[in-house]
């Protein structure tokens, strides 16, 4: 009876566990803005890209409070409730930064751009940086959105980790929503002076007319 009582109270103290931790991740109550409001923000027209200057990640170019200083950000707009937090990266995607404890990142996120409607559907940019490891770069993260404010699909477009095994991401999407991502990853040897265990990946995506991300190929090389 001990031994039944004791794997009873192991599952209840597992799911609650389970259920904290998925409340955790419940969205926030999102502080609308109008139709109105929302048709005058301007729209980043496609093509556009973004590729971090590795010459600007040395001198802390790339950083939240530079994109607030620069006005690319505002920590107050109320676009910022619109985004999602703890978006993983595919199975497939097999990066350094999957292997971090504060992965996936939990937190707050900036609006950074807004692209082209696909129909009624909205798409945005934000950015979110992870404080808990300071050499993560900034993300850059696509969110599609429905009319009724609610998150449809969402991809991480860039980031990086400037540390002795490195991550880049950079991207680039096309007048029909076509997403091309270039992966880079490699670790410096110490000892050696030299980079070891290079990888690039190339993937391309598709946002489909449901806001819904598609990946189309992936091809990798070590």
């Amino acid at each position: 009876m001990l031994k039944k009582s004791l794997v009873a109270t192991l599952i209840v103290l597992l799911f609650f566990a389970a259920c904290k931790k998925q409340h955790k991740l419940d969205p926030k109550v999102k502080d609308l803005i109008s139709l109105n409001d929302f048709d005058s923000i301007s729209v980043q027209e496609l093509p556009f890209s973004f590729a971090f200057d590795k010459d600007s990640i040395l001198d802390y170019h790339y950083t939240l409070e530079s994109f607030e200083r620069r006005n690319l950000i505002d920590k107050n707009a109320k676009l910022n409730t619109y985004f999602s937090d703890s978006t993983t990266f595919l199975n497939s995607e097999n990066l350094f930064i999957t292997d971090s404890e504060n992965y996936p990142y939990i937190g707050e996120g900036y609006f950074y751009t807004r692209l082209p409607n696909i129909n009624d559907i909205k798409v945005l940019v934000f950015t979110y940086q992870n404080t808990e490891e300071q050499e993560t770069l900034p993300y850059f993260e696509l969110q599609t959105i429905d009319e009724n404010n609610k998150i449809i699909d969402k991809l991480i477009l860039a980031g990086g980790i400037n540390y002795d095994c490195s991550w880049d991401r950079q991207f680039s999407i096309d007048e029909n929503y076509t997403i091309n991502i270039i992966d880079n990853e490699s670790c410096f040897d110490p000892e050696d002076e030299k980079q070891i265990l290079t990888k690039t990946v190339n993937t391309a995506y598709k946002v489909g007319n449901d806001g819904h991300i598609k990946m189309l190929i992936s091809e990798g090389a070590i």
